[in-house]
């Protein structure tokens, strides 16, 4: 615990990954398997390829702006329109390209936190800098009086801009989840209308 205690901001985050670059206190899972959030049979990209109705309506399906109760009404449907010996295997297409776009979505925001996480670094080591020079400058240092004012006002907004994007990780790391819940909901809303 005392580590923990000791370590600059956003490291403790770090510290729950083997990727440095990984912020968040949630594990690293770069992308969701069908067997995650999936219990029909295994999706085969070949079955979706060119099926406009079916990339159509995935990408519906897959938008965060669709709410669940809506995207559950657009899967039955899709699924009475079916012939009924086609039905499980276009619900499965239905389900194999909606979870590779949101795993297309999900690799864009973890590239994004990561990205945002190695410039906090950077932030941080250069507010770690700023600080030892002025430390240095107030111990007579060479450092004139206008630039130790002008390394103070630096510092200054070096950590509110620091103080302020920390605040919004946590915003960051829970988008990865969202998607990751709604691949859960969306497969077994699919599941449901497979035929026994």
């Amino acid at each position: 615990m005392l580590t923990l205690l000791t370590l600059p901001p956003g490291a403790a985050r770090a510290a729950a990954s083997a990727d440095a670059d990984w912020p968040c206190i949630q594990r690293l899972v770069p992308r969701i398997a069908a067997a995650q959030v999936w219990a029909g049979p295994e999706p085969d990209a070949a079955t979706w390829q060119g099926d406009a109705d079916v990339g159509r309506l995935a990408a519906e399906l897959a938008a965060r702006r669709t709410p669940l109760d809506e995207a559950e009404k657009l899967v039955e449907a899709f699924a009475e329109a079916q012939p009924k010996a086609a039905v499980n295997a276009k619900l499965t297409a239905l389900f194999g390209r909606s979870l590779q776009v949101i795993n297309q979505d999900r690799a864009s925001i973890i590239a994004g936190i990561k990205r945002f996480a190695r410039h906090q670094r950077q932030l941080a080591e250069r507010i770690r800098q700023t600080r030892a020079s002025l430390t240095d400058g107030s111990s007579g240092g060479t450092a004139d009086a206008g630039g130790q004012d002008d390394l103070r006002e630096t510092l200054t907004w070096d950590q509110r801009i620091f103080d302020e994007r920390e605040k919004s990780m946590t915003y960051l790391c829970e988008q990865p989840v969202l998607l990751e819940q709604r691949a859960f909901a969306l497969g077994r809303t699919i599941y449901f209308f497979l035929e026994d």
